[in-house]
């Protein structure tokens, strides 16, 4: 019989008294994530890869804070828990109980970028092309955040590398994949340098970047979801996630088509 890896980790980093419980280290997660957007924004700046000034840096990130925070806690809300949601509204704001959804925060993390360059007259493209090519390592690191939580379970395995999640109560004492590290492996990392070597790129037009962005997440994150065990009701047949993944797919590929004709940066 195989010795599987066994985790045993507490998903609070500090306990706190009272309903709220404590601080997550998934919460920690998100605040390390905006220090990293805060550093390569400032770095695009000094190496010119983007034009904006320090000013502006702080103003897209806490654009970029507020939409990505609120549509995460909004698409979960209405994507995997919208039951209780209707029943309850006020759920949105317990966020102490958990529940961000990455598709919801992409839609919020596109709307801050329209609306920052919209306010200070700078492509949005260009603004977007920044943004997804820093997105990805976050991702990374939320998604450690979900394999520390034990929460987003992969499927049961007979692999050698399968992991036991003692504190999960969804997983039981029964070997998973560990599909959190697999999607923050090629979700996170390996996007993350390939989008590095795109923004870097001369000659490539505005939104190509973006565009590509969309579409290796979409593979990525339908091609992972298959050794994920769906955490909601299955839509056509496939996971909610992969489901929400096709649309980013589509506007990745119209992205990368129709933008194909627009001005060299």
């Amino acid at each position: 019989m195989l010795a599987y890896i066994t985790i045993d980790i507490d998903p609070f980093a500090v306990h706190l008294p009272g309903e709220i419980g404590g601080i997550r280290w998934y919460g920690i997660c998100y605040v390390i994530n905006f220090f990293l957007v805060q550093f390569f924004l400032r770095f695009y700046s000094r190496r010119k890869i983007s034009p904006l000034t320090p000013d502006q840096n702080d103003s897209l990130l806490l654009y970029f804070a507020i939409g990505t925070v609120v549509g995460g806690r909004l698409g979960y809300c209405l994507l995997y828990n919208f039951n209780n949601f209707v029943a309850n509204p006020l759920i949105f704001f317990q966020i102490w109980n958990g529940g961000m959804a990455s598709h919801g925060g992409f839609v919020g993390g596109i709307l801050a970028i329209l609306y920052f360059s919209k306010k200070f007259c700078y492509d949005p493209y260009r603004i977007g092309d920044i943004i997804c090519s820093i997105v990805p390592l976050c991702l990374m690191i939320g998604r450690v955040g979900n394999f520390i939580n034990g929460e987003l379970i992969g499927r049961r395995t007979d692999m050698p590398w399968g992991i036991i999640f003692i504190r999960s109560q969804e997983a039981g004492v029964l070997a998973r994949h560990p599909s959190s590290l697999y999607e923050a492996f090629f979700e996170g990392f390996l996007l993350f340098i390939l989008l590095q070597i795109a923004i870097r790129r001369r000659g490539t037009r505005s939104g190509h970047t973006s565009g590509l962005f969309l579409v290796l997440y979409s593979v990525t994150r339908i091609s992972c979801e298959c050794f994920r065990e769906p955490d909601a009701g299955l839509i056509l047949g496939i996971t909610r996630g992969q489901f929400f993944s096709l649309f980013l797919l589509f506007l990745g590929i119209a992205l990368m088509i129709f933008r194909g004709k627009g001005t060299v940066r």
